[in-house]
């Protein structure tokens, strides 16, 4: 059976925006990304709806590993891209992070949206949000837990820095307390 070809979007969404949304959206843009890679999810939907209000292009895939891989020959091409996922997918992602991101530091921000945490309903999300951060930190990626909207702009060009100017993998970890979709707390 023929894969279909992954969607690529230019233009604007009808998505309902939320002030952190925007912020992290309008961060990211001033802070030069030049294209975003994700698998769709609820809660990003606010910030890739902002991402094409201002042209991004941005690459829906249907796996994480393959938005990593994507944003790594981005990175290697001297473009400057973002991933975004939700937190189960990140074990999707670890072959793609732990063999070539990490090691030959190209610097990719991660933006990924939490599942499984306190007040979490669904009990396949748990596992995988219990073991986000170790996993993280066992990669040596950086995270940036972001809680609340004052927050957004500031922790999203702290990701972007070590991403982009220091070479290391970063995290934007967005906490369901931000709201934007399955917050339970």
């Amino acid at each position: 059976m023929a894969q279909a070809a992954p969607e690529e979007t230019r233009g604007r969404s009808d998505a309902r925006l939320l002030d952190w949304q925007a912020s992290v959206a309008d961060a990211l843009v001033s802070g030069g990304v030049t294209v975003a890679a994700y698998v769709p999810d609820t809660r990003l939907q606010g910030i890739l709806a902002r991402l094409q209000e201002h042209g991004l292009l941005l690459r829906s895939l249907t796996r994480e590993e393959e938005c990593v891989g994507y944003a790594a020959g981005q990175r290697m091409a001297g473009g400057r891209p973002v991933v975004l996922m939700q937190s189960s997918g990140l074990g999707n992602a670890i072959n793609a992070l732990a063999s070539l991101v990490v090691p030959y530091r190209l610097g990719i921000p991660l933006v990924i949206s939490m599942r499984g945490t306190l007040g979490e309903a669904n009990p396949s999300q748990v596992p995988m949000g219990r073991a986000t951060l170790p996993i993280l930190t066992t990669l040596g990626i950086q995270s940036a837990r972001l809680r609340t909207a004052a927050d957004a702009e500031q922790c999203t060009r702290g990701v972007m820095s070590l991403a982009f100017e220091a070479g290391e993998c970063a995290a934007l970890i967005l906490e369901p307390t931000l709201g934007g979709g399955r917050e339970s707390i």
